[in-house]
């Protein structure tokens, strides 16, 4: 081999060992790293499913059979209907039309009654039981390389679920849950509904962008009474949550009432974590009731969860684009370029020169 030909064996190596360190990292540490489990899935949902397919040792007695009951009365959640009615208890929930108007033309939209209230019981009974099984953690606030503890600003617990989380605690429940949000992804990921239109002329400004199924983002979040999140946005400029489009909240509170509190507040002025100065109040609360679904534009509606007066569920989620090249150089941080080049190398449109990319 010549010095040319050893050197070059040299660089091919340590940038494949370089590949394989970034990658063992963000796997680690990363939620997004959702991307790099394989996405596999749990067989679809059967009242003929067997007990055992729920690990006795995650789950007590009542809950197992509340979720046995409720697959063995579901007989119709394998059907691949096509209709957009709101959900039933035994059809897989799907987003209607008129919220994909909704989304495209306020940047928001709100699906009361996604998910029926048997289907929001066992959830709410999956929560408790993930709660007494330390699943959850206490919530952090902050993108990437700056995630912090900061109780001023956020009081709650969370707990990463997916296809590929909770391995131990397998969940028929949680796998409907996966199959109506992997539907409402569908529906949403380059829908010519949502793109960006000219209001004068009607021309195309931006494309609604292809959603990649395996950088969803989801968990179930905790509030307890006296709980709250303060204004924010999910999706920040320089950082990875950029390839955050659409974000959404579904509520898992059954009897909810209006002294419980906990709303969620989204802001339509024109600031961003803060209200501008000298600028009035713009803004619409939404009441947490189990089953209702909200969606927004990730990077146009900052919001907040108000103070609850009683405990508050919900299943929180982004649904993302793909990673571009053009990404990298717009992130802040050295972290944020590794994670990022990291993504492109899993999606295959990196497979020689990460180091130049990282650096």
């Amino acid at each position: 081999m010549t010095m040319k030909g050893e050197h070059q064996s040299q660089r091919s190596t340590t940038t494949a060992a370089l590949a394989v360190a970034i990658c063992t990292f963000f796997c680690a540490h990363v939620p997004i790293a959702n991307a790099f489990s394989p996405s596999s899935r749990a067989p679809a949902v059967s009242s003929t499913l067997p007990m055992p397919l729920i690990s006795a040792s995650c789950k007590p007695a009542a809950y197992l059979s509340s979720v046995y009951e409720y697959r063995r009365d579901a007989t119709a959640l394998q059907s691949t209907a096509t209709d957009t009615s709101a959900a039933s208890s035994t059809s897989v929930p799907r987003l209607p039309s008129s919220a994909i108007e909704d989304l495209s033309a306020k940047g928001y939209a709100i699906i009361p009654n996604f998910l029926p209230p048997d289907l929001v019981a066992v959830l709410n009974a999956d929560v408790s039981s993930l709660r007494s099984g330390s699943k959850f953690n206490v919530a952090r606030i902050g993108q990437d390389a700056t995630n912090k503890l900061n109780t001023d600003i956020r009081v709650a617990e969370t707990c990463f679920v997916g296809r590929t989380k909770l391995q131990d605690c397998p969940d028929a429940a949680r796998e409907i849950l996966y199959d109506a949000l992997d539907g409402v992804r569908n529906d949403l990921s380059g829908n010519s509904v949502l793109d960006d239109k000219s209001s004068s002329t009607g021309e195309l400004i931006k494309a609604a962008p292809a959603l990649d199924s395996t950088l969803s983002e989801l968990l179930y979040a905790y509030y307890p009474q006296g709980g709250f999140y303060r204004r924010h946005r999910d999706a920040i400029s320089g950082s990875a949550s950029v390839l955050r489009s659409y974000s959404l909240l579904l509520y898992l509170n059954e009897n909810w009432t209006p002294e419980d509190e906990g709303q969620l507040r989204m802001h339509f002025d024109s600031g961003g974590d803060f209200l501008p100065e000298g600028e009035g109040p713009n803004y619409i609360d939404v009441e947490p009731r189990g089953g209702t679904l909200v969606l927004f534009k990730s990077d146009q509606v900052p919001h907040e969860v108000l103070d609850t007066k009683a405990q508050r569920l919900a299943v929180v989620g982004w649904y993302n684009r793909a990673v571009s090249a053009a990404d990298i150089g717009e992130l802040a941080s050295n972290e944020d370029k590794m994670r990022a080049g990291m993504l492109l190398a899993a999606a295959g449109l990196v497979t020689v020169g990460l180091v130049s990319l990282l650096t």
